[in-house]
């Protein structure tokens, strides 16, 4: 983090405390504006996704009970967030519950379990009106890239994503700290699961087709969302590549869009990602046709999804809806691993992965790759 960033959180913290002290001191009920991140305050437009406009704030006062106990508990996740901040230390979400388990918090701020507490830090976002990571409270650093990408991240040093280990680099918590030397890529294709995408990294299609390759580990995370956002925005074209099933609708979605339950913090949308499957006609009339006795019956949680995603903001688009719709009448899924039923070899596997890329790639992004 820049020091001008821990800076402007040190003051905004510090002023708020301040004004907490000078209500009481007058005799007032110490009170907090903030604006919830409530339906009221999200917008969604398709070609950024879901925007942030507080229109409703909410108060937090201190002249009742529970009122009370979320004021103290704010300032205190503040005054732990400050330390940490000045004495160059980080915490996880599971650290934040740990330090109010404390003896003398026993009928107050003593938590019953960790939600309380992730809520607390919601809230605190929303007041200071800036990512947990900016206040020393790390989000989940899961996922990979890999590909020739350089860049120098908070150690200083300079790094290739693809000579730092089999998996290639682990995006941090805060990617902001990033910052790109050279970019030798075609585009990023960032894949929802750990095998498919290892095994693409195992069989050279990143060096051979000059292709990064992001690996998602499922849902992306906050700090993944973003980085993938900061090379957007650096011109490297993002595709997206799932599982064919209701949950990864929302996995590709949420890259796109963003997340309502993160709207509130800019640069988790990625508009210009664009999503290339696998999709319902490539096991209907394309790549696919002729394995769709290798697909899966959906599970009543899957269907559950389905019927949940006709409801969802950013799956209200064409494309959603239809592929959403197949998932209601088939009750069928496909997985990525689909490419290991088609192959019987590693050599016929590498063709397929690059056949099926080559195919998305051109009609998605207009971007060209070898042909096998």
């Amino acid at each position: 983090m820049s020091m001008l960033m821990k800076e402007e959180v040190k003051k905004r913290i510090v002023e708020l405390a301040k004004k907490v002290g000078e209500d009481i001191e007058k005799g007032d009920f110490p009170k907090i504006l903030y604006p919830p991140n409530s339906k009221t305050n999200i917008r969604f437009l398709e070609e950024r996704g879901y925007i942030f406009n507080p229109q409703n704030f909410s108060k937090i006062i201190g002249d009742r009970v529970k009122s009370l106990r979320t004021l103290a508990g704010v300032l205190y996740g503040f005054s732990r967030s400050l330390d940490h901040l000045e004495n160059g230390l980080t915490m996880t979400k599971r650290d934040f519950y740990y330090m109010h388990k404390i003896e003398k918090f026993k009928g107050t701020l003593f938590p019953r379990e960790q939600r309380e507490t992730d809520a607390r830090i919601v809230l605190m976002e929303l007041i200071l009106s800036m990512p947990r990571e900016a206040f020393s409270i790390t989000s989940d650093p899961r996922g990979w890239i890999y590909g020739d990408i350089e860049l120098v991240d908070r150690s200083g040093r300079r790094i290739r994503a693809d000579q730092v280990g089999e998996m290639g680099y682990s995006v941090p918590p805060r990617p902001e700290n990033i910052e790109f030397k050279r970019i030798g890529v075609k585009a990023v294709i960032a894949v929802e699961k750990v095998g498919p995408a290892k095994n693409m990294i195992e069989l050279n299609i990143p060096e051979d087709e000059r292709i990064g390759i992001a690996i998602l580990q499922g849902q992306a995370s906050r700090s993944m969302r973003r980085f993938l956002r900061m090379l957007s925005d650096e011109g490297v074209p993002i595709a997206i590549l799932t599982d064919l099933s209701p949950w990864s609708l929302r996995i590709a979605a949420t890259v796109i869009y963003n997340s309502i339950n993160s709207a509130h913090i800019d640069g988790l949308a990625v508009p210009d990602a664009k999503f290339i499957g696998i999709m319902t006609e490539d096991v209907d009339v394309g790549f696919f046709k002729d394995y769709r006795f290798a697909l899966e019956p959906l599970t009543p949680m899957d269907y559950k999804a389905a019927e949940d995603n006709r409801f969802l903001p950013n799956l209200q688009g064409e494309i959603w809806q239809r592929e959403n719709e197949w998932f209601l009448k088939n009750k069928l899924k496909a997985e990525l691993e689909i490419f290991k039923a088609m192959s019987p070899s590693a050599k016929e596997l590498r063709e397929l992965y690059v056949e099926y890329l080559r195919i998305k790639l051109d009609e998605h992004l207009g971007i060209g790759i070898h042909s096998s």
